[in-house]
């Protein structure tokens, strides 16, 4: 999963990094995987589970753009929309940020 995410936000105009960007752009995308938590068991075994993501987005400027191309490329590749993070301004850098979250069902 986590190479499909990487694959997904790659093609965004915009510096992509797991956890932390160490970049020098007042805007990027940061993203994380969250638990995977157990969908469906059949005979007492897990065969199904669920895989959240947050994707931060922070920008000095107008990031609505870019979370509605985050938002259109995970619904192509069968990601739910889980909800987003109220909109933060973050003092100590100057910057906007915003959280999108998703789901997505997998086979074990």
């Amino acid at each position: 999963m986590e190479s499909e995410i990487k694959k997904i936000l790659s093609t965004l105009d915009v510096p992509v990094a797991h956890l932390k960007y160490r970049g020098s752009n007042k805007t990027y995308i940061t993203w994380t995987m969250l638990e995977e938590n157990p969908a469906f068991a059949s005979d007492d075994e897990i065969t199904d589970s669920e895989v959240n993501v947050d994707i931060d987005i922070y920008s000095d400027s107008n990031y609505l753009n870019i979370m509605s191309s985050i938002k259109n490329k995970m619904k192509e590749n069968e990601w739910t929309w889980n909800g987003d993070s109220p909109e933060m301004y973050e003092e100590e850098t100057g910057l906007y940020h915003r959280t999108c979250s998703f789901k997505k069902g997998r086979k074990i």
